[in-house]
């Protein structure tokens, strides 16, 4: 089936024409022919969802990997079960029913401390039975993933919260807490479980050492010893890290307007042999030219504002990590230790800088941001701090004209009609960039969609160059755009499927069904069927149980519950899909489609009722 076949098929149902034909053709496209490009399950369940034997299940395995690694950040579960997890992940084995149970339990613990579930459509979690609670996580997944994620972007996706009291036991005082462990802590060494769960009295302190890293400028807002609440500029600066780096780099003076040279000097161990450029061409005149370079570098120390690698200058390194991170070069810990994971980061960054299509560094420029004078090296940081300007997330409008750029390069180029196979066979390509997770507790994968995109989009030929001649390695820009694609399907299928189950029963006549215990190859059927005018059709065999009719109307009782607002959310997805026009590909109409729920659960978390869908073009 073709993506054209199945949005004609969407544009006759909103025109409310169900014959068989039209029914037929939808769900054809939705069980079949898209789950097989999404790689997701039609039917979510733990057991479908990690069974490895060639069903699609990458990208529902990649949201519940996604939820352990946001729920690990706010301290909802333990680095050790985060460990445990991955290396059950590693080994290609399913998570076992422990970890299920626990990963719930904290999924519980999020909902009752995050106010989004009580004002939005989403109906409430079980507050009893494991199974029901399962349930609901399995079908409320992308929701999870979603509001989670906000707790911990650095993009500044988080609005302040002008109600939250210091101390508060809440999501957002989680958040607040798992930033300070980034701009600050550093939980290794045995201490891997000593985490402060919320931002309390305790805290305090760190900001005021936070106003003197940033030059006072927070004075005016830092809290005073009785105070309660907790100023909305200092959540501001905490919640958005570009905004921290620039006020950051004004208080040091190395802005892309200051003329001063500042640098960060440091010595990799001796063992590693990394320090050398990452591009030095065979050229004999290039060699000298870098050469004279670093003797002019070498020159300019003598006067220079040095930067070294010491505790109390831990916050800006911490700050450069966490910009190399989102810019996709980074696979290290965020621990102010500038090392060899940063050093290649950084020459990664360079070297992907070099391919973007508008550079905002001359090649001169670039040749002096990173280099090694005798056994040290040298970092430019106001040349590092304009590059990672460069890439920091972009306002949401201005993200959706760049995403609208890749796709239409990536058409140009004629090489969209690959696009599909590699994204489907891209798994292996992916793994190292994770950095053995199961082996790295505190390593993380960054899941920004705006930083991912703007990541992408300056280093489009490297995109390109990758679908056309199936590089295997991903870095830097590849890595972005493969992880925002995926990512968009995750959610845009997850939600999509789960959302057309409620769809397919209510509104297209499927029954539902259950099997009771029965004894030998014989089991009782109990099956409801509602027509659209409500009216209820029940089947029920004579050997059934009342244990059996039990289950089958808890089963009922549970669709019903989030019927309300899944039909809603699949009505106007395929809405959307109807005024959507060929030709189309299943992986470009994922990302249209992925778009679209992305605006629905930004309706909902703003508690606003969902709107009317805007046309997509």
């Amino acid at each position: 089936m073709q993506p054209a076949e199945f949005i004609a098929s969407c544009e006759r149902l909103q025109r409310l024409d169900r014959s068989a034909e039209v029914i037929q053709s939808v769900r054809e496209g939705v069980e079949v022919a898209m789950p097989d490009h999404f790689a997701i399950p039609f039917s979510p369940d733990v057991t479908t969802t990690f069974r490895r034997g060639g069903r699609p299940s990458r990208h529902r395995r990649g949201q519940w990997h996604e939820l352990v690694q946001h729920l690990k950040d706010l301290a909802y579960l333990t680095p050790k079960f985060f460990s445990s997890w991955h290396q059950r992940r590693a080994a290609d084995q399913p998570p076992t029913a422990r970890q299920i149970a626990s990963l719930v339990k904290a999924v519980r613990a999020f909902w009752t401390e995050d106010p989004f579930w009580t004002t939005s459509l989403v109906p409430a979690m079980p507050t009893q039975d494991a199974a029901r609670q399962q349930r609901w996580v399995e079908h409320h997944l992308t929701e999870l993933v979603y509001r989670a994620s906000s707790y911990t972007s650095f993009d500044g996706d988080l609005s302040p919260d002008v109600q939250y009291r210091i101390g508060d036991r809440s999501a957002f005082g989680r958040s607040l807490a798992f930033r300070m462990r980034v701009y600050f802590r550093d939980y290794q060494g045995g201490h891997t479980n000593s985490r402060k769960a919320y931002f309390d009295r305790k805290l305090l302190p760190l900001l005021y050492s936070l106003n003197n890293s940033l030059g006072g400028a927070l004075a005016a807002s830092l809290p005073g010893r009785d105070a309660t609440v907790l100023d909305e500029g200092i959540q501001r600066v905490l919640l958005d890290a570009t905004l921290l780096f620039a006020t950051y780099r004004r208080a040091n003076r190395f802005t892309a307007r200051d003329r001063g040279s500042y640098y960060l000097l440091y010595q990799l161990e001796p063992r590693t042999g990394e320090v050398k450029d990452l591009v030095v061409p065979d050229a004999k005149e290039e060699q000298r030219r870098l050469l004279r370079l670093r003797r002019r570098t070498k020159r300019k120390l003598t006067n220079a504002r040095l930067y070294i690698d010491t505790g109390g200058n831990r916050l800006g390194i911490r700050l450069m990590q966490l910009g190399l991170w989102r810019a996709g070069c980074y696979i290290g810990v965020l621990d102010g230790v500038f090392g060899l994971q940063s050093h290649r980061a950084l020459l990664a960054l360079v070297a992907q800088e070099r391919e973007a299509v508008r550079p905002v560094l001359g090649p001169r420029q670039l040749d002096r941001v990173v280099n090694s004078v005798g056994e040290e090296v040298l970092v430019d940081l106001r040349l590092v701090g304009i590059l990672l300007d460069a890439y920091a997330p972009p306002p949401q409008v201005e993200a959706q004209r760049e995403e609208a750029h890749l796709w239409q390069a990536i058409d140009a180029a004629g090489v969209a009609e690959t696009l599909d196979e590699q994204l489907l066979d891209r798994e292996a390509s992916l793994r190292p960039l994770y950095g053995h997770l199961e082996h790295h507790p505190h390593r993380r994968v960054y899941y920004g969609l705006r930083g991912l995109i703007r990541g992408a989009v300056r280093a489009i030929t490297v995109v390109i160059s990758w679908i056309r001649d199936r590089v295997r390695q991903l870095l830097g820009a590849v890595f972005d755009f493969v992880k925002a694609v995926v990512k968009r399907v995750q959610e845009a299928g997850s939600l999509f499927f789960t959302g057309f189950r409620y769809f397919s029963h209510y509104l297209l006549g499927r029954p539902f069904i259950s099997l009771g215990a029965g004894v030998g190859e014989e089991r009782p059927v109990v099956l409801t069927r509602f027509a659209l005018d409500f009216d209820t059709v029940c089947f029920t065999d004579r050997t059934a149980s009342v244990e059996d009719i039990r289950m089958h109307q808890r089963y009922v009782s549970d669709m019903q519950r989030g019927a309300a607002y899944f039909l809603r959310v699949t009505a106007l997805l395929i809405r959307s899909l109807a005024t959507l026009s060929a030709p189309q590909r299943w992986i470009r109409l994922g990302v249209l489609l992925a778009r679209e729920v992305r605006r629905v659960l930004q309706e909902v978390a703003s508690g606003r009722p969902l709107g009317r869908l805007e046309q997509v073009e």
